[in-house]
C-alpha cells in the first residue's frame, strides 16, 4: 500500500508541472487589459426632514338646542269665594276706646261729593247718622241656652277687626255636652265689608255649616254698582235687588251698635243668604242685665215676630260701645235660643 501511495503522488506532481509548462494555459495581457478601479469616500446625504402635516382641527359640531316652547297658560274658571276661616288676619289697632259709648259718639261729617267711581262702589244711601265708634279688635264669648228653662247647649265667639274703613266680623258657634255629640261640627259665619257714614256696608257674607262642601256653604255678595245681591249656595245662586240699609244676619247686630243710641225705629233689610227680608227694629228701653261679667246697663231693642219670621231681641251694652251682650231668637215651634255674654276682650 505504501508503494502505491508514493506512485500516485509522483504522478500527480508530474501532471501539474506539465500544465504549468504549457503556454496556452495562462491568459494573455492583451485579451484582458488591466482596469483601474477608484473608490472615493463621500458623506452620505442628510436625510430630508419629514414635514409633518399640520393637524387639521376637528370640526366643531355645535348642538343647536331648540328653545323650549313656553307653557301655555291654561284658562280656568274663577274659583268660588273662599270657604270661611275661623281666624281672619289681625289688622292694625285703631285708636278707639272701650269706654261707655255715650262719651265716644263722634259726629261724622257728611261725605264729600264722590267721584263717579266712588259713587258706583258706595251702598244705597241712608240718612246720615252719628256713628258710635267701635274699637279696632274685639273678642266676645257667649254661652248658648235653649228653651224656657235655659238649658246650656253650646258656646259662641265673635271676632271683630277693623283696618282703615274695612271690617271683618267672624262668628264661630258649636255645641257642647250632649248637643255636641248629637250635632258635631261648627257653624262659621263671616261678614266682611266697609264702613260708611251710614254704618256697615257688607260686601260678602259666608255661612258654613259642618263640612266645607259647596252644599254646606251659603253666600251673599253685595254689588253696590249694579244694586244687586247674589244669594244662595256656592253652586246655586240667585240675584235680588239691593235695598237701602242691607245687612247680613251677622253684621246687623254690630250695625245696631254703631247706630246706638237711637229712639226712632230702624228699618233694615237683612239676609241669611236665602232672601232679603225687612227688619223693623224698635226700642224697648234701658234695662239692667245680669251676666258672667257683672251687671250691665243695656239698651233693649226688638224686631217683632212677623208671618213666617223669627222674633229677635237684642240687649246692647251701653258701657261697651253698645256691643251685643245678649241675643234672643224666638223660633216659634222650635223654641227660644239665647246667647249671653260671658267674656269680652277689647284691643285698641
Amino acid at each position: 500500500m505504501r508503494r502505491i501511495f508514493l506512485l500516485a503522488l509522483v504522478i500527480s506532481v508530474l501532471a501539474h508541472l506539465l500544465l504549468l509548462a504549457t503556454p496556452d494555459f495562462l491568459p494573455s495581457a492583451a485579451e484582458h487589459p488591466e482596469t483601474m478601479i477608484q473608490a472615493r469616500l463621500q458623506p452620505l446625504p442628510l436625510p430630508k426632514p419629514v414635514v409633518k402635516p399640520k393637524p387639521v382641527p376637528a370640526p366643531v359640531i355645535k348642538t343647536i338646542r331648540k328653545p323650549r316652547p313656553k307653557p301655555k297658560l291654561r284658562t280656568q274658571p274663577a274659583p268660588p269665594k273662599p270657604v270661611p276661616i275661623p281666624e281672619p288676619p289681625t289688622p292694625p289697632m285703631p285708636g278707639t276706646n272701650a269706654t261707655p259709648a255715650s262719651t265716644q259718639a263722634v259726629p261724622t261729617a257728611p261725605a264729600e261729593p264722590p267721584t263717579d267711581t266712588a259713587a258706583a262702589s258706595e251702598p244705597a244711601p241712608l240718612p246720615s247718622a252719628l256713628l258710635n265708634a267701635l274699637p279696632g279688635k274685639i273678642d266676645i264669648n257667649y254661652t248658648l241656652y235653649w228653651g224656657a228653662n235655659g238649658f246650656k247647649v253650646g258656646r259662641a265667639a265673635y271676632i271683630w277687626q277693623v283696618q282703615g274703613d274695612h271690617y271683618v266680623l267672624t262668628s264661630i258657634t258649636e255645641g257642647t255636652g250632649l248637643i255636641g255629640l248629637i250635632q258635631p261640627g261648627r257653624l262659621v259665619q263671616i261678614s266682611e265689608g266697609h264702613i260708611t257714614p251710614q254704618g256697615l256696608a257688607p260686601d260678602n257674607f259666608w255661612i258654613q255649616r259642618g263640612k266645607t262642601t259647596p252644599g254646606k256653604t251659603s253666600v251673599a255678595h253685595f254689588n253696590y254698582q249694579q244694586h244687586t245681591v247674589t244669594l244662595g249656595k256656592i253652586n246655586h245662586t240667585s240675584t235680588v235687588p239691593l235695598l237701602p240699609g242691607a245687612q247680613d244676619i251677622l253684621s246687623v247686630t254690630f250695625q245696631l251698635a254703631m247706630l246706638a243710641p237711637f229712639q226712632d225705629e230702624q228699618l233694615l233689610h237683612v239676609t241669611s243668604s236665602k232672601d232679603l227680608t225687612p227688619y223693623t227694629v224698635q226700642v224697648v228701653g234701658d234695662e239692667m242685665l245680669d251676666t258672667s261679667v257683672g251687671q250691665l246697663r243695656t239698651l233693649h231693642v226688638v224686631r217683632n215676630q212677623e208671618a213666617g219670621e223669627d222674633a229677635i231681641d237684642v240687649w246692647l251694652a251701653q258701657d261697651y260701645n253698645y256691643l251685643p251682650a245678649k241675643i234672643q231668637i224666638n223660633h216659634g215651634k222650635f223654641g227660644i235660643v239665647e246667647q249671653v255674654i260671658n267674656g269680652i276682650k277689647v284691643e285698641h
